[in-house]
């Protein structure tokens, strides 16, 4: 009975660690140019163009990563850690009522309390939001805490990797840290 009960166990974890698996504790709409653009999207920066950009997520290849979603023109620009590119369907991050979403100084890939994470890497390694200052914008880019940087492309714009950043973080508002 002991040997069942641990094979039942190993195999719950084995399922569960699904690499390219999305975030499911925080609230993610789906987002094109058909859908209207959700007026609670958190606000994450600005791009070189001057236009606001939004958190958001996009699925690129067996990897999940952060995205900047431009309202105006329908399209997220992402990147990993090679390459940028865009999509026009992505998800949007929205506030919730029991969180306050704060942007949190970092770096070295330490890990701060409540970081968002937008899913799973394809070697099942979260993957959270960062951001900095760079090419004229307050960029968006992707944290994976082994890389211990902040990687950041904007589509013409050169490859950037920062050691010193700021992360997404939810805190709750009833102040109770878990």
């Amino acid at each position: 009975m002991y040997k069942a009960a641990c094979l039942v166990l190993a195999l719950c974890a084995v399922a569960s660690a699904v690499p390219s698996a999305y975030d499911t504790e925080h609230v993610w709409k789906a987002g094109n140019l058909s859908y209207p653009f959700p007026n609670n999207a958190i606000l994450g920066g600005f791009d070189p163009y001057g236009y606001n950009i939004y958190i958001g997520r996009v699925k690129f290849g067996t990897t999940i990563v952060p995205a900047r979603v431009v309202a105006e023109t329908g399209v997220a620009y992402f990147n990993n850690q090679l390459t940028a590119s865009k999509a026009t369907t992505y998800d949007i991050l929205v506030i919730e009522r029991d969180y306050k979403y704060v942007w949190v100084r970092s770096f070295d890939g330490l890990y701060e309390f409540g970081s968002v994470a937008v899913g799973t890497s394809n070697f099942n390694e979260r993957v959270f939001m960062c951001r900095a200052k760079t090419d004229g914008g307050l960029l968006i880019g992707m944290l994976m805490l082994s890389e211990k940087l902040c990687i950041i492309k904007h589509e013409t714009l050169a490859l950037r990797k920062f050691d010193k950043y700021e992360v997404l973080v939810a805190l709750p508002k009833n102040g109770t840290i878990y």
